[in-house]
């Protein structure tokens, strides 16, 4: 399966995205849970200090806006997010339309299919420029 995951500035410009496939085959809300995960992950690595994470699943981001992650598989992941986001100065959790995250959509459909993870910088793949111009479009 893959994941994809975008960084944005405060003008709504693309600064790197994060295409991830994995072996794995889980439920949307899961899939969506780790995509958030390995954003802050990355977000962290990169040495971020305040983040707006925007995901179109809205029971996950309402899950992590109350705190209240449930009993499943899922809130252990959710859990885990929530853990990393304390080392963050702000986070803020948002819902946005599908239609609003069409980057993150297309990197998770990267044409190599090889397991693992690869950041696109400064360059994002020639396939996510249609999406980003799309976005940009709706701002």
């Amino acid at each position: 399966m893959g994941i994809g995951v975008v960084c944005r500035d405060g003008a709504s410009a693309v600064l790197w995205g994060l295409p991830i496939v994995r072996t794995q085959n889980w439920d949307p809300n899961m899939a969506e849970a780790v995509a958030i995960l390995d954003g802050l992950q990355e977000a962290e690595r990169r040495g971020y200090r305040n983040v707006e994470i925007e995901s179109d699943c809205l029971l996950v981001v309402e899950a992590l806006k109350s705190k209240k992650v449930g009993r499943s598989i899922t809130s252990l992941v959710l859990e885990d997010n929530l853990s990393l986001s304390n080392s963050f100065h702000s986070v803020f959790w948002l819902h946005t339309n599908r239609i609003n995250n069409c980057v993150a959509h297309d990197l998770a459909h990267p044409v190599s299919r090889v397991v693992g993870r690869l950041v696109w910088a400064e360059v994002l793949p020639p396939s996510a420029n249609a999406p980003v111009l799309f976005d940009i479009s709706l701002l």
